[in-house]
């Protein structure tokens, strides 16, 4: 009988737990950065296997910037096991 009312509060509070984009303490943004130089698409040329990527084929990763001046991440792939793009923003 727990699992409903557990499942329900982790669908509720799942929202909430969304990725910090302040950088951890002691750790200080690159100073000089201009995302003009870096945004766009770049393709994957070479990999460290991230779990995310793990399988996919054709990765590539999109900057741009959002409204709020923050820096807006794509990463895309291809799975060959199930023929779709799997994408992680």
């Amino acid at each position: 009988m727990l699992k409903k009312p557990l499942a329900l509060i982790a669908l509720i509070l799942l929202p909430l737990t969304g990725c910090d984009t302040a950088p951890p303490p002691g750790i200080a943004p690159a100073r000089g950065f201009q995302l003009e130089r870096y945004q766009g698409r770049w393709y994957e040329i070479a990999r460290l296997d991230h779990r995310f990527e793990r399988g996919l084929q054709a990765v590539s990763a999109d900057y741009s910037r959002n409204a709020d001046g923050s820096i807006r991440v794509v990463n895309r792939g291809f799975d060959k096991a199930t023929a779709s793009w799997r994408e992680a923003v």
